[in-house]
């Protein structure tokens, strides 16, 4: 049998006024959405462990069986192993976005596309110094290797600008050791000279490892289709596969009918393949519900319905997200997350309650 989880990132949300007192799910779902719905089992998983932050690394990782204490505190490693970086014992890699910050000091924009000319003259200064390479990996990030900066990982403290839009900026920048003073220094003096734009560092991480998805779950194969570095480089580092598809772009833009034909010719092939979209989610980091539910509307259409139609008898999918994300405020929570467990030809049907995330897995294989 076959197993497919659909995660479209952050898809869970609140009702909104400018969807007529509707979620962006229930404003956009469709026919598909609405069968799997009437022929599932349901329930919701507790995909953020006690002491974590909610964001993709960690509910995905927690999603295929990992341990909290096998989670990496920081996703930037596993972005930098999905752009085949290399990455030395003695270094430490950041996340580094551009955000914009307004007259009264509050971060105003968290993911914050500058203008070409600040983002390229923010990037050169960070490249010419000669302990970094700046790589960039989107409109608004960028990964910030310091070589010999793995010493200051304890003790650093920094903060994820999704998650904290409106607030003090002075009070976002990194903290607790001279590493954090030299981060925090750069930070302000690029906003005198660019405001309202400047830089912010958060997600630190080390060197790691990952325990191999076959290891987990003995004798099974698994992959992954994802536009977005995160899940990219948790398939690298757990030996799972994770093919290219060039028109998919990880936003609302993506190409849903080349994920969903890659799904169905990866679970003739393996155990358990993950479909990770990530529109919804930077949807939410713009703060549109309309575009939101839009594009869950797309998905119904273009993605849902083609896996659902070319499934065997028997085939699994869960339809879930792995954490929860509000347009009100373009940030996760870390509420359990509703889950629909559905099974070609099938009726299943009950509410399964709430379970551990690291159940993910075990229920589709």
């Amino acid at each position: 049998m076959g197993a497919v989880m659909i995660i479209p990132d952050g898809m869970q949300d609140i009702a909104y006024d400018a969807l007529g007192g509707k979620t962006p799910y229930d404003a956009g779902k469709g026919d598909n959405m609405r069968m799997i719905e009437e022929a599932s089992q349901t329930g919701r998983l507790i995909t953020t462990p006690p002491g974590f932050e909610a964001d993709t690394q960690t509910c995905i990782l927690t999603m295929l069986g990992l341990e909290p204490h096998e989670i990496p505190p920081g996703r930037s490693y596993i972005e930098a192993l999905a752009l085949g970086l290399e990455v030395g014992a003695d270094d430490i890699i950041m996340r580094c976005n551009f955000v914009e910050v307004d007259d009264k000091g509050k971060l105003a924009v968290p993911c914050c596309s500058a203008p070409e000319d600040v983002a390229k003259a923010l990037r050169g200064i960070l490249s010419e110094m000669d302990d970094v390479t700046i790589t960039p990996v989107g409109s608004y990030k960028s990964l910030q290797m310091i070589r010999g900066g793995a010493k200051y990982l304890d003790g650093l403290v920094t903060s994820m600008p999704h998650q904290n839009q409106n607030g003090v900026f002075e009070k976002l920048l990194p903290r607790g050791n001279k590493l954090a003073e030299r981060l925090a220094d750069f930070s302000c003096e690029m906003l005198k000279i660019y405001r309202p734009y400047t830089v912010l560092n958060w997600g630190q991480a080390v060197k790691g490892e990952l325990p191999a998805f076959s290891s987990l779950y003995t004798g099974k194969s698994g992959a992954i289709i994802s536009k977005t570095d995160a899940p990219i480089g948790i398939a690298a580092a757990m030996g799972m596969q994770c093919p290219a598809i060039p028109t998919a772009t990880g936003d609302t833009d993506t190409d849903l009918p080349a994920k969903a034909a890659k799904a169905l010719e990866l679970a003739a092939q393996h155990d358990f393949v993950m479909v990770h979209i990530g529109g919804p989610d930077e949807a939410t980091h713009r703060q549109n519900p309309i575009e939101k539910a839009d594009f869950i509307r797309k998905m119904d259409t273009e993605l849902i319905g083609p896996i659902l139609r070319g499934l065997r008898g028997g085939d699994k999918v869960m339809l879930v997200s792995d954490h929860a994300a509000l347009c009100e405020t373009a940030g996760h929570t870390d509420e359990p997350v509703k889950f629909w467990l559905y099974e070609k030809g099938a009726a299943l049907s009950g509410d399964m309650g709430t379970l551990a995330g690291k159940m993910a897995v075990r229920l589709l294989i």
